[in-house]
């Protein structure tokens, strides 16, 4: 039973950090509220998520001054 209920945990944080990454890479909207309900490693590695991101994203445009172009998958 509390296998089931591991399984059921780690599906969910699975699902907020698909929900998360797609966000990301598709520039929309992601609830950072979600975030809370990981377990604090996975917290800890979703924020290195977001870390990683913003330092593509600032060299991105960096080689690409054009206001507003930026997508995070780009090339």
């Amino acid at each position: 039973m509390s296998d089931k209920a591991h399984a059921s945990d780690q599906e969910h944080c699975a699902r907020i950090f698909r929900q998360l990454l797609d966000a990301l890479e598709h520039d929309t909207p992601f609830d950072l509220q979600l975030l809370y309900q990981l377990p604090y490693a996975d917290f800890d590695l979703a924020l290195n998520a977001l870390r990683e991101w913003r330092s593509q994203r600032y060299v991105w445009l960096l080689e690409h001054p054009v206001e507003g172009a930026w997508r995070s998958h780009a090339s």
